[in-house]
C-alpha cells in the first residue's frame, strides 16, 4: 500500500542525513570534547510498535488490531528502539488507507502512548505509521468493518411492536456496551438511543403512525433496516364464481392442495355428518370436496383425478353419500373408506375413532353447525375431536365415548340455550369442565377466537348460514366447513360473518364479528373472503378490509 506522507518522510530523512555527513564528518576528531553533540549522535531511533489494546477494538496480535467503522476509541500501544529498550521522546502519526488518512495527535512517555478519540469511517485496512523527530518509522494494522445487525420481529403500521437486535462485528463477534441510535423519524416515531448488552442485544419497541423504514445506527453509520409493513392484506377471495357448494369445494381445493392421497367427500346440501370432520382433514392433509347425493359431480372427480387422489373418505351413510356413489368411485380406479354412524352423533365418534387420544374435548350442539365450526381449525391442529349433544341429554355412544377417551378438559361450546346446564353439571362431576359460550352464534364464535387465538395467523371470512334451518327451503352454504380445512392447513382460522348489508343489518361497531376484528388486529396480518357475492356481499368485504388496514 503506498502512502505519499511516508515516501516524503523518508527522502527528506535521505537529505538530512546525507547534508550531516557532509559537514559535520571533517570536525568528528574533536566530536568528543562537545556533550551537545555527543548526546545528538546516540539518541536511540524508532523501531517497531506493538498494540496494548483498542477498548473497543479487538485485540488480533502486537502488530494488529480489529474495529467497527464510526467507533470512537482510544488506543494504547507500546514503541520500541532499536535496541529493543522502551522508546521515549515524541512521536507523531496517521492513519491511512485508500479512501481516508487521518491524522492524530500520540501522547505518552517511557514508552507507552495513547491515540485518543479514533474514528475510522471506512471499511478496509488501515496503516498506522509513526514517526520520531529524526524521522525512524513505527508501523501497525488496523482492520475495520462495518457493524452487522441480526433483527427479529415485525413493525406494523398503528400496532405497538418489539424489535430484537444483536450488534455483531464482520466475523460475528459480539458488540457489548455499544451506543445505538434508532430513528424512526421517517414512520412517525421519532429518535431514541440504547446501548447493547455485553453479549451485543437490545430491544426497543414503537409504534409507526407511517410506513417506511426504521434505521439502525452506530457511530454515525446505518447498519440495519427495520421496515414498517402494511398492518393488514386483504386476498383475493376465493370462490368469486362458484355457483353452488360443489363448485366452491373444487375451487378451495385447487387452491389449498396441488396433490393430495387423500380426499374427504360430503353431500352438498346438509353437513350435519361432516360438521366434525375438520379435524380429520388435519390428520390425513386432505381438502373437503361436496357433491350431491345420488351423482357425483364431473368437476369433483376431476378435482380429485387432479389432486391424484388414492383413497376417498366417505363422511356419513348412505343416505347422505349413496352405494352408488361409492361404486362410481371404484370404477374410477379410486379406494373408498366410509365414516358413518347411524346417526351424526355416531358419525362424530367414528371420526373421533379417527383421530386417537387428546387431552381436550370439545362437545357442540348437534343441530347447530356454527359452533362446531368456529372452533374446528383449533380442534384439528390439537388433534382433539368434536363430539356432538342435544340440547338436554346425550346420546348414549357420546356418553360412552366421553368415557373411553377420559380427557383432562371438556370444553361445551354455546350457551345453555344449546347445551343445557344439566348436561353441564353431569360433565362437572367426573371432568374439567369450560363452557364458551354467548347470546348467539357471533358472541360464541368470538369467545372461541379469544381463547385460542393466541398469534398472527390469517382469517378467512364466511357466510354463517350452515344449517338447513338458517335457510329454510334453500340449501344452506358449505363455505365455512371448506374454509375451515383450508384454515386447518395454513394455520389460520375462520370468522362467520351475517351475509347481507343493508341499512337494517349494518356491519356495525355493536356486532361480534366487528367488535372481535377491532381488538384483535395485531393478530390478523392478512385475510381473504371464501364463496361468492350472495354468501359474503362485496359491501361487507370492503367494510372489513377498510376496517382491519387502519
Amino acid at each position: 500500500m503506498h502512502f505519499p506522507k511516508q515516501a516524503i518522510l523518508r527522502k527528506g530523512l535521505a537529505v538530512l542525513i546525507s547534508a550531516y555527513i557532509v559537514t559535520v564528518q571533517p570536525t568528528m576528531v574533536w566530536a568528543e570534547t562537545l556533550p551537545a553533540v555527543q548526546e545528538a549522535v546516540i539518541v536511540p531511533k524508532l523501531d517497531r510498535l506493538e498494540f496494548l489494546s483498542g477498548l473497543d477494538y479487538k485485540y488480533i496480535d502486537s502488530r494488529k488490531i480489529q474495529g467497527v467503522t464510526g467507533q470512537k476509541t482510544n488506543i494504547s500501544l507500546r514503541l520500541f528502539d532499536e535496541g529493543n529498550a522502551l522508546f521515549t521522546g515524541n512521536v507523531y502519526g496517521y492513519m491511512g488507507n485508500a479512501k481516508q488518512t487521518v491524522y492524530y495527535p500520540i501522547t505518552g512517555s517511557q514508552g507507552n502512548y495513547t491515540i485518543q478519540n479514533v474514528v475510522l469511517d471506512e471499511p478496509g485496512e488501515y496503516s498506522l505509521v509513526i514517526w520520531d523527530s529524526a524521522g525512524s518509522l513505527a508501523s501497525g494494522i488496523i482492520d475495520v468493518s462495518g457493524a452487522v445487525s441480526t433483527v427479529s420481529g415485525n413493525l406494523s403500521l398503528n400496532t405497538n411492536g418489539v424489535v430484537n437486535v444483536q450488534l455483531s462485528d464482520a466475523e460475528g463477534n459480539p458488540l457489548g456496551r455499544q451506543t445505538v441510535t434508532i430513528d424512526g423519524t421517517e414512520v412517525g416515531a421519532g429518535v431514541s438511543n440504547y446501548t447493547t448488552l455485553y453479549d451485543g442485544t437490545f430491544s426497543f419497541r414503537l409504534t409507526p403512525t407511517d410506513y417506511g423504514e426504521v434505521k439502525i445506527i452506530l457511530g454515525g453509520h446505518i447498519i440495519g433496516t427495520v421496515g414498517v409493513l402494511q398492518g393488514y392484506t386483504h386476498k383475493e377471495r376465493i370462490g368469486s364464481d362458484a355457483l353452488d357448494n360443489a363448485g366452491l369445494s373444487v375451487e378451495v381445493a385447487q387452491k389449498g392442495w396441488p396433490a393430495s392421497p387423500y380426499v374427504i367427500l360430503t353431500r352438498d346440501d346438509d353437513f350435519a355428518d361432516a360438521m366434525t370432520a375438520v379435524p380429520l382433514s388435519k390428520k390425513y392433509d386432505a381438502p373437503i370436496l361436496m357433491t350431491a347425493t345420488h351423482q357425483i359431480e364431473r368437476k369433483v372427480l376431476q378435482e380429485m383425478r387432479d389432486l391424484q387422489v388414492g383413497t376417498v373418505l366417505i363422511v356419513g351413510g348412505e343416505g347422505a353419500i349413496s352405494g352408488q356413489i361409492e361404486q362410481q368411485l371404484l370404477d374410477a380406479g379410486l379406494k373408498t373408506e366410509r365414516i358413518a354412524g347411524s346417526d351424526r352423533y355416531e358419525t362424530a365418534v367414528r371420526i373421533a375413532e379417527k383421530l386417537g387420544a387428546s387431552e381436550t374435548l370439545y362437545l357442540a350442539y348437534g343441530q347447530g353447525e356454527a359452533d362446531a365450526l368456529a372452533v374446528s381449525p383449533f380442534a384439528a391442529r390439537q388433534g382433539s375431536p368434536i363430539l356432538l349433544t342435544d340440547q338436554a341429554a346425550f346420546s348414549e355412544i357420546t356418553r360412552q365415548k366421553i368415557e373411553e377417551l377420559e380427557p383432562k378438559k371438556i370444553v361445551i361450546l354455546g350457551g345453555t340455550g344449546v347445551v343445557s346446564t344439566d348436561i353441564e353439571n353431569q360433565l362437572r362431576a367426573k371432568y374439567n369442565v369450560e363452557r364458551w359460550g354467548g347470546r348467539d352464534r357471533y358472541e360464541t364464535e368470538q369467545i372461541i377466537l379469544e381463547n385460542l387465538l393466541t398469534q398472527e395467523s390469517p382469517a378467512y371470512f364466511t357466510n354463517s348460514l350452515v344449517t338447513q334451518a338458517d335457510v329454510l327451503n334453500a340449501t344452506p352454504f358449505g363455505d365455512a366447513l371448506l374454509a375451515a380445512a383450508l384454515a386447518t392447513r395454513y394455520n389460520g382460522f375462520i370468522v362467520t360473518l351475517p351475509p347481507y348489508i343493508d341499512s337494517h343489518s349494518s356491519f356495525s361497531l355493536s356486532s361480534q364479528p366487528y367488535s372481535f376484528l377491532l381488538q384483535n388486529k395485531q393478530y390478523i396480518k392478512q385475510g381473504m373472503v371464501v364463496g361468492n357475492s350472495k354468501a359474503v356481499s362485496p359491501v361487507l368485504e370492503g367494510n372489513i378490509e377498510r376496517l382491519l388496514l387502519h
